[in-house]
């Protein structure tokens, strides 16, 4: 019996030292949003909606996405998809923004769509070429951005993708504002 009694009292201790622990504690936070990652990096938040058809005349498709963006002084931009630049692990377009495997050449006479497919993404939407196209919601189709899309839905502008492989910022470096560990 006294045994017994000993071994409740135990259990009893450590249940009331381990509510007086979980209470002590400090409350849990919220996981931080891909937007508050993006403007904790210094980007812009912004939703953006996939377009069909040449700019002027393109339609908008369903479905939207949240983006981040950095506008240089230049005027040159860095588009990539929020949870892009906000995942926990890497992402082929991380990936291959950090490692900037070298350009092939070849293929259709337009540079980042062709380097974009080269690593594996699409950027078009038809068997078109020039066809499709990203916008910030509410802009119309007069500023499509070309974004290279990969198979694990990562996405990032082609064209400073292929500029950053090249030695050239647009918008912002991205290397160390990933919130993953990036290998290189």
């Amino acid at each position: 019996m006294r045994a017994r009694t000993a071994a409740l009292v135990s259990v009893t201790a450590a249940a009331a030292m381990l509510t007086m622990t979980q209470a002590s504690a400090s409350p849990t936070t919220k996981a931080e949003t891909p937007a508050q990652w993006c403007t904790k990096q210094g980007g812009e938040p912004a939703t953006y909606v996939p377009w069909v058809g040449q700019q002027g005349q393109a339609l908008p498709l369903g479905g939207e996405r949240a983006f981040c963006r950095w506008v240089a002084k230049d005027k040159s931009e860095m588009v990539i998809a929020a949870d892009t630049l906000s995942a926990d692990k890497p992402t082929l377009a991380a990936l291959a923004y950090v490692n900037k495997p070298k350009p092939q050449g070849g293929g259709t006479g337009q540079p980042a769509h062709d380097y974009c497919t080269q690593l594996g993404g699409t950027w078009k939407y038809s068997d078109k070429p020039d066809v499709g196209g990203w916008a910030e919601k509410g802009a119309g189709n007069k500023s499509l951005h070309d974004l290279c899309m990969f198979a694990d839905g990562s996405a990032i502008s082609a064209w400073g993708l292929l500029y950053h492989t090249n030695g050239v910022i647009r918008g912002a470096d991205l290397t160390k504002k990933f919130k993953a560990d990036i290998p290189n």
